[in-house]
């Protein structure tokens, strides 16, 4: 008899549990034809209206491609803003090269033990410049202006160093580059609505059809209306499913992300989110790819996007470049990091805890870049970044005093443990070699000149779940045998074999950009291959 799993709220893992089948697996029975209340025909189906869904409906109507939107939303759903590629006429104009590929992208393989299908990489790099342009042209008809956001500009081989290459939009009631994505739907939407492309809100994808006893291709979406009526959507071209991620489905989080599924639950389900922590989505597109033969990606486990605390940091996508402790005032790692590493090492601390520790000259010895700025623009004068860890304290994210004595007390630090630590760094800067950590001498900063500040660095945001079915560099999803399931697509955040280990944001934007490029090429592949 076979097994089947659910997850308990520990979300543990054993032999049982890693062996069996988990209830999420087993198709439901299919909804019969007898249940469908309406029948909507077209050559293409997309399902979900975010970045990916909309990039790949405007690019196949554009190709001649009769295509409809099934969505969940009421609305275009979009989070945050930053798009990546590796050129653009906006970077042409402003002067800047071509983003360097020979190198970096050999060192994000290695940080992701190359666990991931290089080809969609080299595709997306390849591509990119393309897709953006075609992006920029619709946004600057409407009156909307891209920039380049301000990234992290350190060392090469820094992981916190971030190549030129992300894309903001500024325009009505965006100023924050970084935040301007519903700008950029919005405009795709428009045009895909002047093309008469077609949108079902608020309609539930909850079955796919495959022909030939499910052995053929796939051919229609079934979907629930507002009414709560069966619509079935035929699609004599293709299918892309455009969901996002699966993770506020503790079931699928247990088995695919277990190490971080203990972060993600939030259960409140809403199609129309916007920014949110602990958990998107169910999974719907996932599983349905499941039910009609998809294999999982072979990447284990599915990539977290994890934000850390930029508290004290110096650049945009950064982490607090001075000293760290953990909660028993110990030094514990080489703080040449952004916040996502930051996040992944303080969760290996004791009581997953850390704390930063710093001086009034801190904001003199380094130069200061604020987030959401845009590239170019002057750095931060030290009064500016004091006034930033002002607020900061009186926000309570901070804690300040004249001596270094008063901010380990209050922040709960053992005095004596973290005063030898604080004397031990301090020797290190003033010798301009950190025989401990082997951190660079030009990120050695006494802490030295009072008042003192410091801080829990512990703030880790759990935004998403990268990956999911198995999906070839075509974006057509697989059986088990890497064939494709023909008439089938994934788009977007879906995309399987992608990223691993954990999104670390060296490409600011970049799963944006995945979004943007790989949808415009698959709209395209679809009207010219299906």
């Amino acid at each position: 008899m076979e097994t089947t799993i659910e997850s308990d709220k520990r979300i543990l893992m054993n032999a049982r549990i890693a062996s069996g089948k988990w209830a999420f697996e087993i198709p439901p029975e299919p909804i019969g034809d007898n249940l469908i209340s309406t029948t909507v025909e077209s050559e293409l189906v997309v399902v979900g209206e975010g970045m990916a869904g909309l990039c790949t409906a405007l690019s196949a109507l554009q190709a001649g491609v009769d295509t409809i939107i099934v969505t969940a939303s009421s609305r275009p759903v979009g989070r945050g803003g930053s798009v990546a590629a590796s050129y653009s006429k906006i970077m042409q104009a402003q002067g800047y090269p071509r983003q360097e590929v020979e190198n970096f992208y050999l060192e994000e393989f290695a940080s992701a033990s190359y666990n991931i299908d290089q080809r969609k990489w080299y595709k997306f790099y390849n591509n990119s410049e393309t897709a953006m342009n075609w992006l920029i042209d619709m946004l600057e008809a409407d009156g909307v202006s891209v920039v380049l956001e301000k990234d992290n500009e350190d060392d090469p081989c820094s992981p916190t160093n971030q190549p030129v290459g992300t894309h903001a939009f500024m325009g009505k009631g965006v100023t924050f580059a970084g935040a301007g994505i519903n700008l950029a739907l919005k405009t795709l939407e428009k045009n895909y609505l002047e093309l008469g492309g077609r949108i079902a809100r608020n309609t539930v994808a909850k079955q796919l059809v495959r022909v030939e006893e499910g052995a053929g291709r796939v051919s229609a979406v079934i979907a629930k209306d507002p009414s709560g009526n069966y619509v079935k959507y035929t699609a004599k071209k293709a299918v892309v499913l455009a969901t996002g991620d699966f993770s506020a489905n503790r079931d699928m989080m247990a088995k695919y992300c277990p190490a971080y599924a203990k972060y993600f639950i939030n259960d409140k389900l809403d199609y129309d989110v916007g920014f949110v922590e602990k958990g998107l989505f169910k999974g719907e597109g996932h599983l349905m790819a499941l039910w009609v033969g998809a294999a999982w990606q072979r990447t284990f486990p599915n990539a977290p996007l994890i934000q850390g605390s930029r508290l004290c940091s110096n650049l945009p996508y950064g982490g607090h470049r001075g000293l760290r402790v953990n909660k028993n005032g110990e030094r514990y790692c080489n703080e040449d990091c952004n916040a996502p590493y930051t996040a992944l090492t303080v969760l290996r601390e004791p009581d997953q805890v850390a704390y930063a520790i710093w001086g009034t000259n801190y904001a003199y010895d380094i130069d200061w870049h604020a987030h959401g700025s845009v590239r170019g623009s002057d750095k931060m004068l030290p009064e500016a970044v004091i006034e930033k860890w002002e607020r900061e304290v009186a926000n309570k994210n901070a804690v300040k005093a004249d001596t270094l004595e008063e901010v380990i007390r209050k922040l709960g630090l053992p005095v004596d443990e973290t005063l030898a630590t604080i004397d031990r760094y301090n020797e290190l800067c003033r010798n301009g070699y950190d025989s401990d950590f082997h951190k660079k001498a030009k990120y050695l900063q006494e802490i030295k000149d009072g008042p003192f500040y410091g801080g829990s660095i512990a703030q880790n945001h759990y935004f998403s779940v990268l990956g999911g079915p198995r999906t070839n560099h075509k974006m057509q999803i697989c059986n088990e045998n890497d064939e494709p399931i023909r008439g089938l697509y994934a788009a977007g955040s879906m995309i399987g074999d992608m990223f691993a280990n954990a999104y670390n944001f060296r490409i600011a934007g970049h799963n944006y950009g995945c979004c943007l490029t790989f949808g415009y090429l698959t709209g395209k592949y679809i009207a010219e291959n299906e």
